[in-house]
């Protein structure tokens, strides 16, 4: 039975590791490349934060059988928390635009038309303001984690501690720049670099797993 539970979390992490490298694949795709179609647009934009929630399983239940800690938990409900606000903000998001753009079209005047656009801006607060709840979440989520993989024999010190400096500092301008976003203060957007470290992250732990299971047959 304990076998049987062993390979069951094994499959987990597997499953959480790989989720996590598509997730920000898919994150940066919809950021990046806007060529995609709209349709395949919406469905990367779904789907991230649902693979990151996995992602953030896989991660935790291979930190826990190292260390469990108060901190890890913490992070890991307030990962999937956070994944879960974006998860809304970004249905939000695209159903407003989608909406303005189809009153815009069916607008007869200029002056409907800047109404129209008046109250999109107004609207489209509501989702911004829900990115910055995504944010502090994320952020803090993060920072635990980070703290968790420096503590792991199988990451390194330096990749735990730059990925809790990064969420804080993220979160901090964040707390500066409220209700505007770093970006549109003419601050640094970190939003980015905490994309590439998960990323890396993620690579990481793909390749730890990889190389227990080389182990585990004899193979290295």
């Amino acid at each position: 039975m304990k076998k049987q539970h062993k390979n069951s979390l094994l499959q987990i992490e597997k499953i959480g590791a790989l989720a996590g490298i598509l997730s920000i694949i898919f994150y940066f795709s919809v950021a990046v490349f806007s060529f995609i179609p709209d349709a395949f647009v919406l469905i990367l934009a779904f789907t991230f934060p649902l693979l990151w929630i996995i992602g953030f399983m896989g991660l935790y239940h291979f930190l826990k059988r190292q260390n469990h800690t108060s901190s890890l938990e913490i992070g890991c409900l307030f990962g999937i928390i956070g994944a879960t606000i974006a998860l809304v903000f970004l249905v939000i998001q695209q159903a407003n635009f989608i909406w303005h753009e189809q009153a815009m079209q069916g607008a007869t005047s200029d002056d409907a038309k800047v109404l129209l656009k008046s109250v999109f801006k107004g609207v489209n607060r509501v989702q911004a303001s829900m990115d910055v709840a995504f944010d502090i979440f994320i952020t803090i989520a993060w920072f635990l984690f980070g703290i968790n993989i420096a503590k792991s024999p199988d990451f390194h010190k330096i990749l735990g501690w730059t990925g809790s400096l990064i969420s804080l500092a993220l979160l901090t301008l964040n707390m500066i720049t409220f209700p505007v976003s770093p970006a549109e203060s003419g601050l640094i957007d970190l939003g980015p670099f905490l994309g590439l470290w998960t990323l890396v992250t993620f690579f990481w732990f793909a390749t730890i797993l990889f190389k227990k299971k080389n182990v585990a047959h004899g193979k290295i």
